[in-house]
């Protein structure tokens, strides 16, 4: 089953360098490249796990065993990597998922995408249901619209909510420090490890 969700799915996950990533995480004794970047690989790498991945970015760091990445001369914002990450994946199931869920479990990404196999756009919301991390098209365009308040975009742009459950790591993005308290991956909790 695997293998097959494998070949079905392509997961575009656009990712900024991570000396421009996750401003808003200024911890004190964290360096904050090393948290992005470690965010980043984690929910690369459980991401690798459950469907082909095409990582579009301007971080030559940000590969991984088994990922394709697409490296931008510079970076050219969200919508531009989603873009570039769609042209090369193949026409048919297609999915972006944000770079920023480092407790992301592989299981709970194959969840959301078993759900979208019925579905033709489909959504996952984050806990707060103000952004969305993660869109899916069974096939066609996939018009994502991220960014503050992608949520209503996205509903308002016809994409259908996964059913997916709140306690879902696939909910768990990351744009605040209190967001990195629960369940980690094991490079962002290596980075964070280091001053807790």
């Amino acid at each position: 089953m695997r293998d097959r969700r494998r070949r079905a799915w392509t997961v575009v996950v656009p990712v900024k360098p991570a000396h421009l990533g996750k401003s808003r995480l200024d911890l004190p004794g964290v360096d904050r490249i090393a948290l992005a970047r470690a965010i980043a690989l984690d929910t690369i790498e459980a991401a690798a796990e459950v469907a082909r991945v095409v990582v579009v970015t301007a971080d030559p760091h940000l590969g991984a065993p088994g990922v394709e990445v697409v490296l931008e001369p510079e970076p050219r914002g969200i919508a531009a990597a989603i873009s570039d990450g769609l042209h090369v994946a193949p026409a048919g199931h297609r999915a972006v998922l944000l770079g920023d869920l480092p407790g992301l479990r592989p299981g709970d990404l194959a969840q959301a995408l078993e759900l979208a196999e019925d579905t033709r756009l489909g959504a996952v919301p984050d806990e707060e249901r103000q952004g969305t991390t993660l869109v899916t098209a069974r096939e066609g365009d996939l018009p994502a619209a991220f960014g503050p308040g992608s949520w209503q975009r996205h509903r308002a742009a016809g994409f259908i909510e996964l059913p997916v459950p709140v306690s879902s790591t696939l909910r768990r993005d990351v744009d605040h420090a209190d967001h990195l308290i629960g369940t980690l991956g094991p490079r962002t909790t290596a980075v964070l490890g280091r001053v807790l």
